[in-house]
């Protein structure tokens, strides 16, 4: 009994010791993983020149990740011509943005009101799904596009 015993327990060490080096990485090899950068990054969101027809809101979406720290939406728009040469830009969340898009009254992080040119200096701080928006509510009649030059970046430090 002893000796059947002790060939079961042999057997044991003999798969238990197998298991563990099999789970190690072999001799001589090693894992590295790429480090995320450090310092400030940005990431063009809107730039170069867009065109915004009659009755019409651009939707530009982006993502701001919990990994990302002192976040913030900065640029410029401008009209080129056309007349009545004003355009709307909007900066807001995703559930603001169903909730606008559905005609519901709602908080808008940033709204220019119609301007033919204006700044943008935001600062997001919840991660989340977020909207630039550029709308044009002029009818056709009066205005079948507006052509705007942009230049908004997303801001940020890891």
């Amino acid at each position: 009994m002893r000796k059947y015993f002790r060939i079961i327990l042999a057997g044991f060490v003999v798969v238990l010791l197998s298991a563990l080096f099999a789970c190690g990485s072999p001799a001589g090899t090693t894992t590295s993983t790429t480090p995320l950068p450090t310092g400030p990054q940005s990431k063009d969101l809107v730039n170069g020149d867009i065109s915004v027809g009659a009755e019409i809101r651009n939707n530009y979406a982006f993502n701001v990740t919990a990994d990302m720290k002192d976040v913030s939406v900065v640029g410029s728009f401008k009209t080129i011509g056309g007349v009545p040469n004003t355009i709307e830009a909007y900066l807001m969340d995703d559930t603001t943005y169903k909730n606008w898009i559905g005609g519901r009254t709602v908080h808008i992080l940033f709204d220019s009101g119609s301007l033919s040119s204006g700044n943008i200096d935001q600062a997001i701080t919840v991660p989340g799904l977020y909207h630039i928006v550029f709308a044009n509510y002029y009818p056709a009649s009066v205005a079948p596009e507006q052509l705007v030059t942009t230049n908004i970046q997303l801001k940020w430090n890891y």
